[in-house]
C-alpha cells in the first residue's frame, strides 16, 4: 500500500512541479520581452534622434542667393517655417538652441536686413551655427 501512495503522491506533484517549471520559463520569457522592448525603444530614439539631426543639418545649410534679393527673402522666409517645425519638435536642448541661432540668423535674410555687401559677413556667421549644428549632431550620435 505504501508504493501505491508513492506512486499517487508522485504521479499527482508531477503536474504541479511542470507547473512551477513553466512558471520560470513564462518569467523568463516575459524579461526577455522587456529587455527586448527597451532596446527597441533605445533603438528607436537614436533613430529618431538620427533624423532630426540629418533634417536640422539640411536646414542649417542655408545660404540664398544674395543676388536676387527678393527671391533670397523668399527662400529665407520658407526656411524660417522650416527651422520653426524643426525646433518645436526636437528634444534635445543643445539642439534646440542651436536650431534657434540658425532661425534668428535665416530671419534677418527674410527680413531684408542682409544685402549683397553684409552677405560674406553673415555666411561667415551662418557657418559657425552650421559648425555648432553638426557637433551637436555628432556628441548625439555617440
Amino acid at each position: 500500500m505504501r508504493a501505491r501512495t508513492r506512486i499517487a503522491v508522485a504521479t499527482l506533484a508531477l503536474p504541479l512541479l511542470t507547473g512551477l517549471a513553466a512558471c520560470g520559463e513564462i518569467e523568463g520569457a516575459q524579461q526577455g520581452l522587456q529587455n527586448a522592448n527597451q532596446q527597441l525603444q533605445g533603438a528607436q530614439q537614436s533613430l529618431d534622434s538620427a533624423q532630426a539631426c540629418l533634417r536640422a543639418i539640411n536646414a542649417a545649410n542655408f545660404v540664398p542667393n544674395f543676388a536676387d534679393p527678393q527671391q533670397a527673402q523668399a527662400d529665407a522666409q520658407a526656411k524660417v517655417a522650416e527651422l520653426q517645425q524643426l525646433t518645436s519638435s526636437t528634444a534635445d536642448e543643445t539642439l534646440k538652441q542651436n536650431l534657434l541661432d540658425v532661425q534668428e540668423s535665416v530671419q534677418q535674410v527674410a527680413a531684408g536686413q542682409v544685402d549683397i555687401e553684409a552677405s560674406a559677413e553673415w555666411t561667415s556667421a551662418q557657418l559657425d551655427k552650421y559648425q555648432a549644428v553638426t557637433t551637436t549632431c555628432s556628441r548625439l550620435a555617440e
